[in-house]
């Protein structure tokens, strides 16, 4: 059962989370500084505004060049290696000089702008805001920066010419100062290659602003910069290259607190939500490995204190290598401690009694509650599949309290426990037969479950376990001890985690599992994508000249994981991988199976917003069901149809409509007339907005049926039983 159990939670997450990676690190080729700053160079150097944010900054972002999108670009990774080689650079080089050149892209209207981003820029595009305030506010300024090929402002010109785009209300003039369409400043610096661009909602902009703000950038360093974002960035890309956001919430997250609602977790969501201060987000580089991650920052949060992991020491052994294994942070004495202490305060005096009162009832039931299990267990626990199976390890505090616990419970005749002999191996064994159904007293109808409860108490709980130092390793049958035992297991689970540089220390809980031939696989839909492009391009490329992968000596083992992740301070997610995000849904695939991909998508959006439009005018009908029945009784009984919602016996049409239906009115003949309503509360999308469903009663003898028909809505979005057809009486 626990192992059942753990695989459908393992995949459960796996699917939620979309299947993250945690790297496990082979011999990775070594990759020539030099040759990598080079690479970079001609290609897309690292962020540069990065390293020269002052302390006014608000929010930051970084946007990656598109190389680095499609796996061009060194970026501290395996591949790093590969792309630095001169057959990249050169197949680089001549794909930007055919797409400038290329007469069918111009025709097209689309060479100007490919070239401007896969040519001309040359660094990530990074993003600014600075207010002086500390806090975003319509006052604050955007300043936008990123390294360009241009060598002359009028080659700057030529290009912003030729994209067809009102971008700027005229060419920038001969020192390279301008003006954005929409009023901001514009200067491009042809001795740095850089160009800048600032607009602030309330003040002008003018090249004065633009002095200003570059000599504040010149002025600063890594240091200057707001602290979380330097520290929340380590945890993001390290590389420069990747994607990047962060922003202060300091106070926002209070204004939402204190307009949050109730809440089943009390007052631990206000309390975590006034206590953020920052939150940020990106994919890039950590320790030569990929990675998505979101993290709020919250210090001295009550739930951070209560849940972060104190420790993560997996002192246990697995029969080989193990093929996946998922780690649960449970939680400590002194954080439970510290939780039940503050029951009052998170959940007020009345929810505190019932949550005590709970928790006594399980004592009273099942022998044991929560504050007894985290001074025997935990905080580590780990499922794991290895070469003998699949277990479930635990991390022993208190054997001997344990013990003394189900001693007591067997020779109270309430549970029944004992060791038995399977093959080799000693295993211990513990039935805890499930709690009698009570039923509610205030509900008779729960006595009709009481056989079927009896029957399922027989089920219970069984536990089958041997102990191994401090931890108890678990199966679900105890054959599967047996057969551990005589493999005898060899390896180190926490020295296989740190060679994946798991987070064990901070993780709630996480999942890891092995892949192979990812950064193969990276390497080859980059040389796809690259011969793709030149097609496109007409392009030449000779890819025959980049190294196959088996001389790179690239690693042939990986993983794919995720983690939710905390600390005193921080909430995480984090998604990690080899090399490209693509492996997080399987193998990294082809530019053909991206197009497929992308037509389907094409086909399904717009059949889903079909679907979700006709539920809504489905959702308003059933507003006028009742009406119906009350429009049919009135007219059997007095042989006219009423004319109107009184005469009907029925409230005012407003106050008759639901989620979707603002109003249910019945008029002349007994028509009863359906509005949509996009207004708030309602939920109606605004495509329907004021959209009506009229139903017309026919009568037939004493049967009465119903047409409908829709006025102001669109004929594919009716439900089909709602196209001038019969309806249900």
């Amino acid at each position: 059962m626990i192992a059942r159990r753990t695989v459908l939670l393992s995949a459960a997450i796996t699917a939620a989370l979309g299947l993250a990676a945690c790297h496990k690190k082979d011999e990775a080729p070594a990759a020539d500084p030099k040759a990598v700053a080079a690479a970079q160079t001609a290609i897309a150097a690292p962020a540069w505004l990065r390293q020269h944010l002052p302390a006014q900054t608000v929010a930051y972002l970084r946007l990656p060049s598109p190389w680095n999108v499609i796996g061009g670009v060194p970026n501290g990774r395996p591949l790093d290696a590969a792309l630095s080689v001169k057959a990249n650079l050169d197949a680089v080089a001549k794909l930007r000089e055919t797409i400038a050149k290329d007469k069918i892209l111009a025709d097209a209207k689309i060479g100007p702008a490919l070239t401007l981003l896969l040519g001309d820029l040359r660094s990530p595009l990074e993003i600014a805001l600075i207010d002086p305030l500390g806090i975003p506010s319509p006052t604050s300024r955007i300043v936008v920066t990123g390294s360009f090929s241009f060598d002359s402002v009028d080659a700057f010109n030529a290009r912003l010419a030729s994209l067809n785009a009102p971008l700027l209300a005229a060419p920038l003039d001969a020192k390279g100062n301008g003006k954005l369409a929409s009023g901001g400043s514009v200067r491009y610096v042809v001795a740095e290659h850089r160009l800048w661009v600032t607009q602030s909602l309330q003040q002008p902009s003018d090249e004065h602003t633009i002095d200003e703000l570059t000599d504040t950038f010149a002025k600063s360093s890594l240091t200057t910069a707001p602290a979380t974002l330097g520290a929340l960035e380590a945890r993001i890309d390290t590389s420069g290259e990747g994607l990047y956001g962060w922003a202060t919430i300091r106070g926002i997250g209070a204004v939402a607190a204190n307009q949050a609602g109730e809440s089943p977790l009390g007052k631990l969501p206000t309390d975590f939500a006034s206590k953020a201060d920052a939150v940020a987000f990106g994919s890039g580089t950590v320790d030569g490995r990929g990675q998505f991650r979101m993290v709020v920052h919250a210090p001295q949060a009550r739930v951070l204190q209560y849940a972060a992991p104190r420790s993560f020491a997996p002192t246990v052994k697995s029969v080989g290598e193990p093929r996946w294994a998922m780690t649960f942070a449970l939680p400590n004495a002194d954080g439970y401690k510290a939780f039940e202490d503050n029951l009052n305060l998170d959940f007020g005096a009345d929810r505190a009694k019932t949550i005590r009162d709970g928790l006594a009832k399980m004592r009273t039931k099942y022998g044991f509650d929560i504050a007894d299990y985290t001074k025997w267990m935990g905080p580590e626990s780990i499922v794991f599949a290895d070469d003998a199976g699949q277990f479930f390890a635990i991390r022993a505090r208190d054997l001997k309290g344990w013990h003394a616990r189900i001693d007591e419970m067997t020779k109270a005749g309430r549970w029944r426990s004992g060791e038995m002999d399977v093959d080799d191996a000693k295993v211990h064994w513990l039935f805890m037969p499930g709690a009698p159904y009570e039923p509610e007293a205030d509900h008779p109808e729960q006595q009709a479950l009481v056989p079927f409860m009896n029957l399922m108490q027989r089920f219970g709980s069984r536990l089958y376990w041997v102990e191994e130092g401090d931890w108890v390793i678990m199966a679900k049958v105890p054959q599967a001890l047996a057969d551990r035992a005589a493999a005898k297991p060899d390896t180190s689970l926490d020295e296989w985690f740190r060679g994946r540089a798991y987070p064990g220390s901070h993780v709630l809980m996480g999942y890891t599992a092995n892949s192979r031939d990812a950064q193969r696989d990276a390497y080859y839909t980059y040389i796809e994508i690259l011969q793709m492009m030149g097609g496109m391009a007409g392009a030449d490329l000779d890819i025959a000249s980049l190294p196959a992968a088996h001389t790179l000596g690239l690693p042939e083992k990986g993983v794919v994981g995720a983690a939710l992740e905390a600390d005193t301070d921080t909430l995480s997610i984090s998604f990690t991988y080899e090399q490209t995000p693509a492996e997080l849904v399987g193998q990294v695939g082809s530019a053909g199976a991206l197009a497929t991909t992308a037509i389907l998508a094409a086909i399904a959006v717009p059949q889903y917003q079909q679907y979700m439009l006709r539920s809504q005018v489905s959702g308003a009908l059933t507003a006028a069901y009742p009406v119906k029945l009350a429009v049919a009784e009135r007219r059997l009984s007095t042989s006219k149809f009423p004319a109107n919602n009184a005469a009907a016996g029925l409230g005012k049409p407003e106050t008759l409509g639901n989620d979707y239906a603002g109003s249910v009115e019945v008029g002349q003949g007994g028509e009863i007339v359906v509005t949509l309503d996009a207004t708030p509360p309602h939920k109606t999308d605004q495509k329907l907005d004021s959209g009506q469903l009229i139903l017309t009663p026919k009568v037939d003898g004493k049967v009465i049926t119903w047409t409908c028909s829709g006025d102001g809505i669109d004929p594919k979005y009716l439900p089909q039983s709602c196209r001038d057809e019969p309806v249900a009486p």
